[in-house]
C-alpha cells in the first residue's frame, strides 16, 4: 500500500484559516476570562483605598502576575495556533483529496481509489465514496456489456433481414438476448430512484 505524505500544512487555506482565526478567538475569550478571575481580586484593594499595606502587597502580586502571565498567554495562543493548524491538516487533507477524486469522477474515471493517511481524520467517509464508486463501476459495466450484446444482435438482425435470411428460430434467439440484456439493464436501473 502506498504511503501518502503531505509535503505543506495549508492545503485548504479557506477552510484552515477558518478554524485557526476560531481557535484564536477561542483562546482570546478564554485568556481575557482568565485574566479578569485572575487579576480583579487584586485591583479590588489597589482601587478600593484600602490601607497602604493592602495596597503595596495586591500591587506587588499584580507585578508578579504581569511579568508571569503575559508571556504565559502568548505561549500558549502560539502554540494552540499551531497545534489548531496541525489538527486542521488532518480534515483538509482528506477534503482536498475528496475534492480530486470526485473531479476525476465527474470526468469519467472510474478506476479511482481514495487513500487516506492512516492518521487522517473522514476515513470511514472514504470508504463510503470508495464503496459508491466500485457500485458505479458495476452499473456502467452491466450497461456496457448489455449495450453491446444488443449491438451485436441489432447487427445480426439488419444482416439477416438485408440477407433475407431470418426465420422464426434465428429472430426469436436474438430477440432472447436483447430481452435479455434489457432486463439486466432495468435491474441494474431499478438500484437507483431518478425521476
Amino acid at each position: 500500500m502506498e504511503k501518502y505524505k503531505r509535503r505543506q500544512y495549508f492545503i485548504d487555506k479557506k477552510l484552515q484559516m477558518k478554524y485557526v482565526i476560531l481557535t484564536l478567538l477561542l483562546l482570546l475569550i478564554y485568556s481575557i476570562l482568565f485574566v479578569i478571575i485572575l487579576f480583579v481580586p487584586y485591583m479590588i484593594p489597589v482601587e478600593l483605598g484600602s490601607t497602604i499595606e493592602e495596597r503595596t502587597t495586591a500591587a506587588r502580586m499584580l507585578l508578579a502576575l504581569h511579568k508571569s502571565v503575559w508571556p504565559s498567554l502568548g505561549m500558549v495562543i502560539i502554540i494552540m495556533s499551531g497545534i489548531s493548524i496541525f489538527i486542521t491538516h488532518k480534515i483538509a487533507g482528506p477534503v482536498y483529496r475528496f475534492k480530486k477524486t470526485l473531479a476525476e469522477i465527474s470526468a469519467g474515471n472510474l478506476e479511482v481509489k481514495i487513500r487516506l493517511r492512516k492518521n487522517d481524520d473522514l476515513q470511514d467517509l472514504a470508504e463510503d465514496i470508495n464503496s459508491v464508486v466500485d457500485e458505479l463501476r458495476e452499473f456502467v459495466k452491466t450497461l456496457k456489456d448489455d449495450y453491446q450484446t444488443m449491438t451485436i444482435c441489432i447487427d445480426q438482425l439488419e444482416q439477416q433481414i438485408c440477407d433475407k435470411s431470418i426465420n422464426d428460430v434465428s429472430g426469436r434467439e436474438l430477440i432472447g438476448k436483447m430481452q435479455n440484456s434489457k432486463e439486466n439493464i432495468a435491474r441494474a436501473l431499478d438500484k437507483y430512484a431518478i425521476q
